[in-house]
């Protein structure tokens, strides 16, 4: 079982860590994985996880990634939990979610 999280903190950064989150599942689905993928989106990042954004999180939850949102990125730029797409998950703080999933063996990828 593979499990992995990848780490977006740049807007400029998306179609990397999109195009590599589909490898990912296609890959997984192609081997019979059953493992855990997550997105992991803090800083600049987050304000694309707005309903209004061109990002759509959303589709990448109906692909069955975890996608969690950095609750302190979100306080720093006055970010309700309302104003985010359907399905995303909110963690205190995206950098203890990182070392947390490292620390249960989950792969670490920052494109």
């Amino acid at each position: 079982m593979l499990s992995t999280i990848f780490h977006i903190d740049e807007r400029a950064k998306w179609s990397t860590v999109l195009s590599n989150l589909h490898h990912m599942v296609e890959w997984m689905d192609n081997n019979n994985n059953d493992g855990t993928v997550e997105l992991l989106v803090n800083g600049e990042a987050v304000v694309d996880s707005l309903k209004n954004s061109k990002q759509d999180l959303s589709a990448l939850v109906e692909l069955g990634i975890d996608v969690r949102i950095c609750r302190n990125s979100m306080s720093q730029r006055n970010i309700l939990d309302d104003d985010l797409q359907n399905d995303l998950k909110i963690v205190p703080s995206g950098v203890v979610e990182l070392a947390l999933k490292q620390q249960e063996g989950f792969s670490y990828i920052k494109p």
